[in-house]
């Protein structure tokens, strides 16, 4: 009966190690060719990888999870990887963080880029629309030390960003709600933060830690 019970006890924590991955999503950046924004996205045995611009799938695979280990096998893409290779990392959960470590991988092609990595849990975004007198409020330059300054403009009904001394061109910002928004290139959202009057001070960028600019105009 003692056997019986620990065998049931261990199929227990195997399954909710594994519903701890199925059907979640992690933002990350991966270093490719150029570093690459990127989403993890577990499915119930199958693992896509893909970028967060535009969707672009770097890899396919086939993945299992036992206690903290995540194995990985490939289905297709982009890496020098075989279909027979298995890779093997460790695996833990941290409040809204994913982080892996190579335990072993025979393809570098993988390796180089999965271990050490630390992602965000991601969830889709969905628009919203914002009324153009709102938006109209954040326009401005906004600065996070003086020689990295974010410019942010309207065109069209809808915000605009760019930091040229970023490596950050011309780009949209997706309205998650009235002072939040998505940058989609980097997988990044940002709000906008305002004073006991209402007046807008600033905003935060969350990135794997948060930045305040101020706003200098």
């Amino acid at each position: 009966m003692k056997k019986i019970a620990c065998i049931a006890l261990l199929a227990l924590i195997s399954q909710l190690s594994i519903g701890q991955l199925t059907h979640t999503k992690w933002h990350g950046t991966l270093r490719l060719e150029n570093p690459a924004n990127v989403i993890l996205d577990f499915g119930k045995d199958t693992l896509a990888l893909y970028t967060v611009a535009d969707s672009t799938m770097v890899e396919t695979m086939i993945y299992a999870v036992r206690d903290s280990v995540l194995s990985l096998r490939k289905i297709d893409g982009q890496s020098d990887c075989d279909g027979s290779t298995m890779g093997v990392y460790h695996f833990s959960l941290d409040d809204a963080f994913l982080f892996l470590r190579l335990a072993s991988d025979s393809c570098q092609d993988r390796s180089s880029v999965l271990d050490t990595t630390r992602w965000r849990k991601w969830t889709d975004h969905q628009e919203v629309k914002v009324d153009e007198s709102v938006l109209r409020q954040y326009v401005g330059v906004y600065e996070f030390d003086p020689g990295h300054q974010i410019f942010i403009t309207l065109e069209k009904g809808q915000l605009q960003i760019e930091g040229p001394n970023n490596n950050l061109p011309k780009l949209p910002l997706i309205a998650l709600g009235p002072s939040r928004f998505f940058l989609k290139i980097a997988g990044v959202e940002m709000d906008f933060v305002r004073d006991s009057i209402g007046r807008v001070t600033g905003m935060i960028s969350h990135e794997n830690q948060d930045y305040f600019l101020k706003k200098i105009k």
